[in-house]
């Protein structure tokens, strides 16, 4: 959208240029121009590092990363092409690989990006914290999301077809369009956001719900309900749901000798977490280092009082995420290790 000035008693429109003819490069000035000047992208918006890349693969930078006021943190991709590239593909993978991030990583990433400005005197933690409005570190309310912001020149359909079909599904992504105009020396950016737009918020959130609810309502018609007979050793059960199946079989197995390092070779290590120590409580198991998980996410394990698994001074939580292959994996558990004297059967009544 073009730029007006008033001239005398006309209105006339601005030069419409490209990055590419004022000669501002995305990797140096443009990312430059939007750290010093954060809020023309959003509003409360916290920069903690510019090409971040703390994993292993370090061709692969973050452009900037920022925190928002809800400890949130935003990947802010740029692009001075016309089209935007690949830009959400790659923002995707960005946010996948920083939504690991601890508060401890952050301030680091923080210091270093100060000290990578020639800035000394400032307390990376307790800038940080004030920004948040935090008394102490909350380790829990920090990065519990990650939002991604693209902003370009332009966005190609298949970028805006992409992003749309993204937010239908919950994620908090945005597009902000910038475009550089001129007058004689004067150079303008037009700075908007296009997606979604602004005055169509509340609107969108209620679309994304509703194709939730939708989503969710098609995953309940095709569930399975099927309910299961187990018998392992001394212990008969009748009519369980897969996750009582599972655990029940897991856990007598470890109660009847078999070591979870044995079970893993037919569950897969990922299947299972634990702490160096015997734990009588899910607090107590959370409030210890645990192994073997990059992000703890409690909804995804069985760690009730009455559902962790201890044996030889550790204690295990078994994954409760199985859907449709609990009767093949309990049936080869059994097979595996005929000393259990198992035996799972459909229930049919």
């Amino acid at each position: 959208m073009p730029i007006f000035k008033l001239e005398g008693d006309k209105i006339i429109e601005l030069t419409q240029t490209t990055f590419s003819n004022e000669k501002i490069d995305e990797a140096h000035d443009l990312q430059k121009f939007i750290i010093n000047s954060i809020e023309t992208v959003e509003k409360n918006l916290f920069v903690i590092s510019s090409e971040f890349g703390d994993w292993e693969d370090s061709r692969r930078r973050v452009d900037i990363l920022c925190l928002d006021k809800d400890a949130n943190l935003v990947v802010v991709e740029l692009k001075r092409t016309e089209d935007g590239g690949h830009m959400e593909l790659q923002s995707i993978r960005y946010a996948a690989m920083v939504a690991s991030l601890t508060f401890d990583k952050a301030v680091r990433a923080y210091q270093q990006y100060l000290k990578k400005n020639g800035i000394d005197n400032i307390d990376a933690q307790e800038e940080i914290m004030s920004f948040l409005e935090w008394d102490e570190v909350n380790e829990e309310e920090f990065a519990n999301d990650v939002r991604i912001i693209l902003v370009s020149a332009d966005f190609s359909k298949e970028i805006t077809t992409s992003v749309l079909w993204l937010i239908e599904r919950d994620i908090d992504i945005k597009c902000i369009r910038i475009k550089p105009q001129k007058d004689g020396d004067n150079l303008y950016f037009d700075i908007q956001q296009i997606i979604p737009l602004p005055e169509a918020t509340d609107y969108t959130v209620k679309l994304r719900e509703k194709a939730a609810e939708q989503r969710q309502a098609r995953r309940e018609s095709s569930r399975d309900y099927t309910k299961y007979n187990l018998t392992i050793g001394d212990i008969n059960e009748t009519n369980l749901n897969k996750r009582q199946t599972m655990h029940l079989a897991m856990s007598q197995a470890v109660r009847l000798g078999i070591s979870p390092e044995r079970l893993m070779e037919l569950t897969g290590s990922k299947r299972w977490i634990w702490v160096d120590k015997f734990c009588n409580s899910k607090e107590e198991f959370e409030s210890s280092e645990i192994h073997n998980v990059r992000s703890y996410d409690s909804s995804r394990w069985f760690n009730a009082d009455n559902e962790l698994i201890q044996f030889e001074g550790k204690t295990y939580a078994f994954s409760n995420q199985h859907g449709k292959g609990t009767y093949d994996l309990v049936t080869n558990t059994f097979q595996k290790f005929p000393e259990l004297k198992g035996e799972i059967t459909k229930n049919e009544s």
